[in-house]
């Protein structure tokens, strides 16, 4: 055999090796490609991507024929940073934050610390289950004309309104908490010869975490959500004013101006939330890891 054909021989073989090592790496190029893609598709970057896709669509077609029914992004983003620049949108956000947030301080403590007590101490769950039952299956809303009644259209009534709208959230999730303890940590708390306080407060307030902090994103929302209910019926300030009083001058920018205000400031403070959540229930996820 001569030099030439083994030569061409040594050459061909590398080549016919290499074939299988090519089809392996387009299977694992592929299997790459479908698994970023069912991530992409299952991740927040998808939804983002979604919504900005419809205002995009929206701006677009307000430039090619303008229906002042609609508005138009561009307008709308413009009003809301004029309106929190200084303007009329600012002060009514301001108001609203304000006596949400006294509300929101009060409704913490008494709504985690009564839902708390009913689930660990059964006489206390036994004397006012009924009344929270009956309470917390009323609309605030229904309430607010009582509360104007008495309490007039300032901020007390507005407090008060808030108080409700978030207290029964964090009571029903403190008392979930509570009642969730599991059967192991009490036996340590046993063990450890803990009385009743210190079982309380080393064990079964510190499983509650997760439910407590849970029912104060959704006592947030509620709050929020009432904000511009109460200052569209009170007619006297607030975010829920600034957009009733846009709606009755059919100013259609300001009015979504003030509505997608709103939906950014719940955006951010549920995301605010999360984060706390995500930080004080570390030792959570770990122990479930390890499960």
């Amino acid at each position: 055999m001569s030099a030439s054909v083994i030569g061409e021989r040594e050459v061909a073989a590398p080549a016919s090796e290499s074939a299988p090592a090519r089809r392996i790496r387009g299977g694992t190029m592929k299997r790459n490609a479908r698994t970023l893609g069912r991530r992409f598709f299952r991740s927040r970057v998808f939804g983002w991507l979604a919504l900005v896709a419809v205002v995009v669509a929206w701006q677009l077609s307000s430039q090619v024929r303008y229906n002042p029914s609609i508005s138009s992004p561009s307008r709308i983003g413009s009003a809301v940073v004029s309106g929190l620049s200084g303007g009329e949108l600012l002060t009514a956000l301001l108001d609203t934050l304000r006596t949400m947030g006294i509300g929101f301080a009060i409704a913490v403590p008494v709504g985690i610390g009564v839902g708390f007590l009913m689930g660990r101490v059964r006489v206390i769950w036994a004397l006012l289950e009924p009344t929270v039952e009956i309470a917390r299956l009323h609309p605030t809303s229904a309430v607010i004309p009582i509360l104007i009644l008495f309490l007039g259209l300032g901020d007390p009534m507005k407090i008060t309104v808030f108080l409700l709208s978030a207290v029964f959230p964090l009571l029903m999730t403190a008392y979930a908490g509570a009642q969730s303890v599991s059967p192991t940590l009490r036996e340590t708390a046993q063990t450890f010869h803990l009385n009743w306080v210190q079982t309380q407060w080393e064990i079964a307030l510190p499983a509650s975490i997760p439910y407590i902090l849970v029912g104060m994103r959704q006592a947030l929302g509620s709050a929020l959500l009432m904000a511009v209910v109460v200052g569209m019926l009170a007619g006297n300030g607030g975010i829920g004013y600034f957009i009733l009083e846009a709606q009755q001058s059919l100013n259609v920018t300001e009015l979504l101006a003030g509505v997608v205000t709103v939906a950014a400031v719940g955006y951010v403070f549920n995301t605010i939330f999360l984060r706390l959540e995500r930080r004080f229930t570390r030792w959570r996820r770990t122990d479930t890891i390890g499960d």
